[in-house]
C-alpha cells in the first residue's frame, strides 16, 4: 500500500479520513492539483492522469478515494463535439479549497510541453470556423487567429488542445485582446506557466 501523506505534507501510515486526520496519497495530491488548474474540469479518467502525471490506473483509484471523500465532483454531462455526446466530467469539490488548502497551494505538477503543431487546422475543429475555408490557414502563422476563435468558442473540447499546442506567443497575444473572457486568459496563463514548470 501507498504511503499517504497529511495535508501538511508530512508522511502518515494510512488511516480514515475525517476532519484533521485527511491523509492523501501522492496521486491523490496530483489529482486535486490538477484539477484545481482546470475550473471546467477533465475527462476522460486519462485526461486526468495526463494533467496530474500519474498512471490512468492510479488515478482512477484516486478519483474514487476523492469522490468518496466529498473532495471531488463526477458529473454526466453533454459536450461538444462531433458527434455530440455525453461524458463524465470530473471537477475540483468546493470543499476541497478549505479542507485541503495546502496540498493545493503546494502540490507541484511537472512541465507540460507545448504539443506537436500540425501545419494546417485539424479536420475536427474547422465547424467552429464557419466564415470562410480553413485550408488557407497555416500554423504557426495564423495560430494567433486560430487560438482567438477557439477560446473564444463554447467548444471547451477544443480549448485543450489551443492551449497545448498553440506557439507561446501566439497565446500571449490573444490573452491581451480585450473581449477574451477573464477564465481564458487565466487558462492561457495556467498553460503557459505548465511549459516553463511555473517560473514563467
Amino acid at each position: 500500500m501507498a504511503t499517504r501523506i497529511t495535508a501538511t505534507g508530512k508522511s502518515a501510515p494510512p488511516a480514515a479520513a475525517s476532519g484533521d486526520s485527511l491523509v492523501l496519497s501522492v496521486p491523490e495530491q496530483r489529482v486535486l492539483a490538477a484539477l484545481s488548474k482546470r475550473p471546467l474540469g477533465l475527462y476522460p479518467v486519462a485526461s486526468v492522469a495526463l494533467a496530474a502525471d500519474v498512471s490512468p490506473s492510479e488515478a482512477a483509484v484516486a478519483l474514487d478515494y476523492l469522490l468518496e471523500e466529498g473532495l471531488v465532483a463526477c458529473e454526466d454531462e453533454t459536450v461538444p463535439s462531433r458527434p455530440v455526446r455525453r461524458e463524465s466530467v470530473w471537477t475540483l469539490a468546493t470543499s476541497a479549497w478549505w479542507r485541503v488548502p495546502e496540498v493545493l497551494r503546494r502540490t507541484q505538477l511537472p512541465a507540460v510541453p507545448a504539443g506537436p503543431m500540425p501545419q494546417e487546422l485539424p479536420e475536427r475543429f474547422r465547424h467552429l470556423f464557419w466564415w470562410g475555408d480553413t485550408c488557407l490557414y497555416r500554423l504557426p502563422r495564423d495560430a494567433a487567429l486560430v487560438a482567438e476563435q477557439i477560446l473564444m468558442s463554447g467548444d471547451v473540447t477544443s480549448w485543450g488542445w489551443a492551449l497545448q499546442t498553440l506557439p507561446s506567443a501566439a497565446l500571449k497575444r490573444v490573452a491581451k485582446t480585450p473581449h477574451l473572457p477573464e477564465d481564458r486568459c487565466l487558462m492561457i496563463r495556467d498553460a503557459l506557466t505548465s511549459r516553463t514548470g511555473g517560473t514563467g
